[in-house]
């Protein structure tokens, strides 16, 4: 697959859609939240003055360094098939460099596009662990993203999407520490990217028959080649929100879960509580719990479980760095994970049923009713210091409102909470 052929359908992507107007804007607002949430962090705060030392404040640094911490937070929003989550390189790096409204729609729609596209083309869920998809997307995205932004010509786009992914891989091992190179990586692929993108400005050339079927299947055992009727501009409308800090593949566990609080499970009742899931989604959330590993706490389905009965707000601690509550440790060891091969793969369905006082429940989700993606976003705000809400509820009327100075506002945003001041142009 030439990269012009990719890139042809890209660049078809109207700005002044409605539809796509509305999911940029959520996706936006949804990203600088993880951001704003993530920022404070002790892990973040190092990964981001990583990037204030080494990047003379520059707009690439400081959007690498977004894209590090909204990735950080596992709260981002992630097509569930492919393991895609485009939000933390495709709005960082359209932020960075779009000039208008329109054009800043444009950009992030095709980074989504490229970033499910590539990801479920080397083989989404079924690559891991070897591949991370989303890891192997990362450049693509970001490239794709700034070439755009910068309105670049069909044939520069494609330049860029081939630098970015020249030498590219989805493989990253089990990083271990703190800072963790798991997140370091994602800032640096956004780097890549967004560098690609200028480079391809500069007139630097690539291969755009790199992205080839042979070359596709040797990024990963499950790979497949990429087409064109990958590239899907409405991809983005099936990035879902993510409600709380989670491991995915756990998500609707918890859902189905809370269900139940909400309908009178009385938490010290509880007896057990077994968690059917399909067989794909078991490794990552029945893994030991660590409670001194922070992804061990995101993922660990037991203690979601507990903090969802004992601790709801701490659903969304992107920090988990203090001690968590005695009952909710004590529930989590009542909590089994069991593989269900009558489940279906699509969408990581749950069943949840809890033993209480001799008796059974049980609940399921997704349920048939779509979830309200707003309602999850506006919860989300809801949980941040309100320091921090205000500006970002002005930004979401702003981009609502197609406002011109709705990217300019947004980008300053990213800029102060990843610590690098605006440019002088911009100050005022």
């Amino acid at each position: 697959m030439n990269a012009r052929d990719l890139v042809s359908i890209l660049l078809t992507i109207d700005g002044g859609d409605r539809k796509l107007r509305d999911l940029v804007n959520l996706h936006t607002v949804d990203a600088l939240v993880c951001l704003a949430a993530g920022a404070g962090a002790k892990e973040a705060s190092s990964l981001l003055a990583f990037y204030r030392e080494t990047g003379a404040g520059d707009a690439i640094s400081s959007a690498a360094g977004a894209s590090a911490v909204i990735r950080f937070t596992e709260w981002d929003a992630i097509h569930v098939p492919s393991c895609a989550t485009p939000d933390a390189m495709a709005v960082p790096a359209a932020l960075a460099f779009a000039q208008d409204y329109g054009t800043y729609v444009k950009a992030v729609v095709a980074g989504h596009s490229v970033g499910v596209a590539l990801s479920e083309a080397v083989g989404g869920v079924s690559a891991l662990p070897e591949t991370w998809p989303g890891l192997f997307a990362a450049p693509a995205a970001a490239a794709v993203s700034v070439a755009i932004a910068l309105d670049l010509s069909e044939e520069r786009v494609a330049q860029a999407l081939v630098l970015a992914m020249a030498g590219s891989s989805g493989r990253n091992g089990r990083p271990s520490g703190m800072p963790s190179a798991r997140w370091l990586v994602i800032g640096e692929a956004t780097s890549k990217g967004i560098r690609a993108a200028l480079a391809a400005k500069a007139g630097v050339k690539g291969d755009l028959d790199l992205l080839s079927p042979a070359w596709m299947k040797g990024q990963a055992a499950a790979a497949g080649a990429l087409e064109a009727k990958r590239i899907d501009p409405m991809a983005i409308a099936r990035v879902g929100v993510k409600p709380f800090v989670s491991a995915r593949q756990g998500m609707n566990a918890i859902q189905a879960f809370s269900s139940l609080l909400h309908k009178g499970l009385d938490p010290d009742a509880i007896e057990t509580v077994r968690v059917f899931l399909p067989p794909v989604a078991v490794p990552v959330v029945g893994r030991p719990l660590d409670t001194e590993d922070r992804l061990a706490t995101i993922a660990h389905l037991g203690l979601q479980l507990g903090i969802a009965a004992y601790e709801p707000p701490r659903l969304m601690d992107v920090d988990r760095s203090r001690p968590f509550d005695g009952n909710a440790l004590d529930l989590a060891r009542r909590v089994t994970v069991t593989a269900d091969d009558g489940l279906p793969v699509e969408g990581w369905p749950a069943r949840v049923v809890v033993s209480e006082k001799g008796q059974t429940r049980e609940a399921v989700w997704p349920q048939n009713s779509d979830e309200n993606l707003h309602s999850a976003l506006d919860r989300k705000l809801e949980s941040l210091p309100m320091a921090v809400t205000r500006p970002l509820q002005r930004i979401e009327a702003a981009f609502a409102g197609a406002d011109l100075s709705a990217v300019a506002e947004a980008r300053g945003l990213m800029r102060s909470l990843t610590g690098f001041p605006a440019p002088k142009s911009e100050a005022a």
